[in-house]
């Protein structure tokens, strides 16, 4: 007679099926409700308390926290219970180690990861569920997949809030660019045997420079030009103060109890009360007598303006240095006589930076661009486009340029 012997292992009985496929119906379920509730709007701190109140409902759990990453440390943000335990207000990050890897019944420690970074974003602290259809292995994947959710919803939220910064900003940007072009001259004057032509374009939604135009008279205009140190905000700013104080000086000029000499010095130590050191501004002034084909000049370490005509081409001497540095500066002014048909442009450095077929234009090109142009036979306005438009020029900052030619004989 011969034995057999077999190993027989324990077969899953329908009741045992049931239990456990009840188990995964509660988790799924209870997963899907406490995602709904993780929506990025409700930010990060109530991200924390929100699921922490679902999981609390949802699994039985009397007992909870949670912790949040900021700036460098970890914050509690939400309680309930653990009257018997100390809980920090803020954990730095060997604190916020010791409670993630300390093993305890009190409570299961949920690391919260950004999936992106692996980065901690937080903890969450859960104390024993008494729900019946979580227990061992389905209770500590449950957990895990609720830290998870809360991982992506943390992240979500500050992926929303940066949007909502960048979205802020934008705004901000975009009434200073619309505040900023209202400062600048929305139509030239129109004077008998001159053309003026003007054309601006920040580099971002904001730039540093600036220009004007101003009728002094039947037979004079003021013609300014500007170019503030940086760029963005405070570089816009800084233009507006000018823009304001030449604007103010301008009636005393018009009525000649200031000389254009006297403006610029007035113009320097008003800059040099309202701006730091470093925030200084190149420009240059001209007062243009239209029918003795005359200026004057002062000249504030800015790009030299060139004058081109049919005989030749030549710089304006500069006559000092960029506002707002001394306050006591001495400038001087310079006197030109224009022949008919000159052309007279003055522009910020953005344009002699440009790059020519992969070199910068500099002064030397920059001249050489403007004589050519100056002989297109176009409207000033498209000229001065062309100075930008051309197949090889690349414009990397802000470029402003002002023109204004004589009629010829």
């Amino acid at each position: 007679m011969s034995v057999r012997i077999g190993i027989f292992s324990r077969v899953p009985s329908i009741k045992d099926l049931s239990a456990e496929l009840s188990q995964e119906r509660f988790a799924l379920a209870s997963l899907l409700e406490f995602a709904r509730t993780l929506t990025p709007d409700l930010g990060p701190r109530e991200i924390i308390r929100s699921g922490l109140r679902t999981i609390m409902g949802k699994s039985l759990i009397a007992e909870a926290f949670g912790y949040l990453s900021k700036e460098g440390s970890y914050e509690l943000v939400a309680r309930a219970g653990f009257a018997h335990k100390e809980l920090p207000e803020v954990l730095d990050l060997e604190e916020f180690d010791k409670l993630l890897n300390v093993h305890t019944d009190e409570y299961t420690a949920l690391p919260l990861v950004a999936a992106d970074s692996g980065a901690y974003l937080g903890l969450l602290g859960l104390g024993r569920s008494i729900n019946p259809r979580l227990s061992g292995e389905s209770e500590a994947t449950y957990l895990a997949s609720l830290a998870a959710l809360t991982s992506i919803a943390l992240t979500n939220a500050s992926l929303f809030e940066r949007e909502k910064e960048r979205e802020r900003l934008e705004s901000e940007l975009r009434l200073a660019r619309d505040i900023q072009r209202s400062l600048l001259p929305q139509k030239l004057p129109n004077l008998p045997g001159v053309e003026f032509a003007a054309l601006s374009r920040p580099s971002e939604w904001i730039g540093g420079d600036y220009y004007d135009v101003i009728q002094l008279g039947e037979e004079r205009v003021l013609l300014a030009i500007a170019d503030v140190v940086g760029k963005g905000v405070t570089a816009a700013l800084t233009m507006s103060n000018l823009q304001a104080a030449l604007r103010a000086l301008v009636a005393l000029l018009r009525e000649g109890h200031l000389s254009l000499l006297d403006v610029v010095k007035e113009l320097n130590r008003l800059m040099c009360e309202s701006t730091s050191p470093e925030r200084f501004i190149t420009a240059a002034f001209c007062v243009l007598d239209v029918t003795r084909r005359h200026f004057e000049s002062v000249v504030c370490g800015h790009p030299n303006p060139v004058i081109t005509s049919s005989k030749e081409t030549l710089l304006v001497e500069s006559t000092g240095i960029p506002l707002g540095i001394i306050s006591t500066f001495p400038y001087e002014s310079r006197s030109y006589h224009l022949d008919p048909g000159s052309l007279l442009v003055f522009y910020t450095d953005g344009l002699s930076e440009a790059v020519d077929g992969g070199k910068p234009l500099g002064e030397q090109g920059t001249v050489r661009l403007i004589a050519q142009v100056g002989n297109l036979g176009m409207s000033l306005q498209e000229t001065l486009e062309a100075l930008l438009t051309g197949e090889r020029i690349s414009i990397e900052d802000d470029v402003t340029i002002l023109a204004v030619r004589l009629a010829g004989m």
